[in-house]
């Protein structure tokens, strides 16, 4: 049974709870209310297309959008397979495209090379996974909406990188120094790969 994080207090309470017993938001006339009836089932924003599983629970409420996810007919795996589909004949578009083999593909693809995007998207006229949210739900999806979710994101990822205390890049090493090498002991270090700042936590 999996867990559902709270639309109103965002605590993580039990699928099968009336309401929570935190704020005592009433999370089953909630899932009534918006169709939420089976979490097998592939949920997401029908907005920005954020998903709903995260972390082992599932948000049932977009926290960018503020709006109830949705529920579709697929399975998580059902809708992966479902947008693959639609790729169908792009790898070997691009090998052509890029002059590349497949093992060259994969190690562009695992490394995150972004010529590989670029390419799809001149393939489909278009970021591919937008097209498919957008044939999904064609009344609500809305391609901004996702870039700026997105922006958001990243800026609040990075925004938890850690950082050199002088300069503020996250250009930065950690590593050992030993305090005791007959016992084993260490202390960690952090330095910076841009000012050349070195300090412990």
């Amino acid at each position: 049974m999996k867990d559902i994080i709270c639309p109103e207090c965002k605590r993580r309470i039990r699928s099968y709870e009336i309401e929570c017993s935190q704020c005592g938001f009433l999370l089953q006339k909630y899932l009534q209310d918006n169709g939420i009836n089976d979490l097998n089932k592939k949920i997401l924003c029908p907005r920005c297309g954020k998903e709903g599983e995260l972390s082992g629970a599932l948000e049932v409420k977009c926290e960018f959008c503020g709006i109830p996810m949705v529920q579709t007919k697929y399975s998580v795996q059902e809708f992966a397979n479902k947008y693959n589909d639609t790729l169908k004949g792009v790898p070997e578009k691009i090998m052509e495209n890029l002059s590349i083999g497949m093992f060259e593909l994969e190690k562009m693809i695992q490394s995150g090379d972004t010529k590989i995007l670029e390419e799809m998207i001149q393939i489909k006229g278009g970021n591919p996974y937008e097209l498919f949210l957008k044939e999904q739900f064609p009344n609500t999806f809305d391609q901004n909406e996702l870039k700026k979710r997105e922006e958001q994101e990243k800026q609040e990822t990075e925004a938890r990188l850690p950082r050199c205390p002088r300069c503020g890049s996250t250009d930065i090493r950690r590593w050992y120094a030993p305090i005791d090498i007959d016992s084993g002991s260490y202390v960690t270090r952090w330095s910076c790969e841009k000012c050349g700042k070195s300090w412990m936590n």
